[in-house]
């Protein structure tokens, strides 16, 4: 039992020291120099190494909502991979992150076939993660838009990475 509350007070103290007031002005963020568009002071939550859930598409002028179940989402990784689901398919492939934008390499999905939305939501999706998009993040929440002006808007997600 001594061993558990000594444990407890180290695991205590680190908490308290990787949360601490020094406040040092590094904003951790994917994207230098953007701490959030509506001014607010919230570190950006970083592009690599975090799952984003598709909350709205824009594309072939219509604005889409993303899918509840299954979600939407990708993630890159340090090495630029790119896991990922539109709904209906899974994808992979590599990117490259920049300061303000990303580069997607070709990505390779399954070819399950999908209808309505969620068909709308997995060609829209596929076509805005190719080739260099430009990136804008915002707190938790991350705004890819392509050439043509088409947009994912994607929200930072603590859920856990699933292999494909």
């Amino acid at each position: 039992m001594r061993r558990l509350g000594t444990f407890a007070a180290v695991a205590g103290i680190a908490l308290l020291a990787a949360c601490g007031g020094n406040d040092s002005g590094d904003d951790t963020t994917a994207v230098p120099g953007d701490s959030g568009a509506d001014g607010s002071t919230e570190p950006a939550v970083p592009v690599v190494g975090s799952r984003w859930v598709l909350e709205e598409l824009q594309a072939a002028g219509a604005t889409i909502a993303g899918p509840a179940d299954p979600q939407a989402y990708f993630e890159i990784d340090e090495n630029g991979d790119v896991t990922g689901s539109t709904g209906c398919n899974g994808f992979s492939g590599s990117a490259e992150v920049s300061d303000a934008s990303i580069t997607f390499q070709p990505l390779i999905s399954t070819r399950r076939g999908c209808s309505g939305d969620l068909g709308q939501i997995d060609s829209s999706m596929l076509t805005v993660l190719s080739g260099e998009v430009t990136v804008e993040v915002s707190g938790d929440v991350l705004t890819l838009t392509n050439a043509e002006g088409e947009s994912l808007t994607m929200q930072a997600s603590d859920a856990p990475s699933t292999d494909l």
